[in-house]
Order: structure tokens, then C-alpha cells, then sequence
């Protein structure tokens, strides 16, 4: 799994929006979505914003995605990445809830 795919799973966990995690970061709304992967600078931001992701995870695919000292339960509905969609299909879900929001503005 690609770093930017895991960072998604994450929010997904945290029940976090790609606009709000976009709001809170600094970072453009379609950076998990364009490109090949994530830059150092972009790393370091993400890091800075969300201190309980296991950047090791991440990167290298080691450990888990909470650190260890951070795993609490979620307090919203998406308590857990949906196992039984595959990462792709929630990645198409999101791009497709995305636009339908911009198409209302």
C-alpha cells in the first residue's frame, strides 16, 4: 500500500474529511490524490498535524499505523476502514463525494 493510500485509510479511521485533514494541513485538497507520492516537506507537515500516526507505517510499512501510546477507539462513525470495500473503491468514493460537494457550491 502507497504512503498516500495509508494516510487516507487513516482518516478514514479518524473519521476525518480529505477537506477538513486539507484545512488543518495546510496542504491542497488533491494531494492524495495527484502525483506519485508525497514529498519530505509534505511529510513533515503531515507528521507535525497528526501526532499519533506511525510515520514507520507509513514509510517503510512497519509497526502499526497508531503509535502505541496513542491508540484510542474513534469517536465518529467510520470506527474502522470499511475491510470489506477495497482501498481503490473508497479512494472513488471520495473523489466522487468531492466533486459533488464543489458541483453544490
Amino acid at each position: 500500500m502507497a504512503s498516500k493510500e495509508k494516510i487516507i485509510k487513516y482518516l478514514a479511521y479518524k473519521g476525518i474529511s480529505q477537506r477538513k485533514f486539507s484545512l488543518k494541513t495546510g496542504l491542497s485538497e488533491g494531494i492524495l490524490r495527484a502525483g506519485k507520492d508525497l514529498g519530505v516537506d509534505k511529510m513533515r507537515i503531515i507528521k507535525e498535524h497528526c501526532p499519533d500516526l506511525n510515520m514507520d507505517w507509513v514509510i517503510y510499512d512497519e509497526g502499526d499505523m497508531l503509535l502505541p501510546d496513542q491508540v484510542k477507539e474513534p469517536a465518529s462513525s467510520y470506527a474502522k476502514f470499511p475491510e470489506e470495500k477495497s482501498l481503490k473503491q473508497f479512494v472513488f468514493e471520495c473523489i466522487d463525494e468531492y466533486f459533488i460537494k464543489r458541483k453544490e457550491k
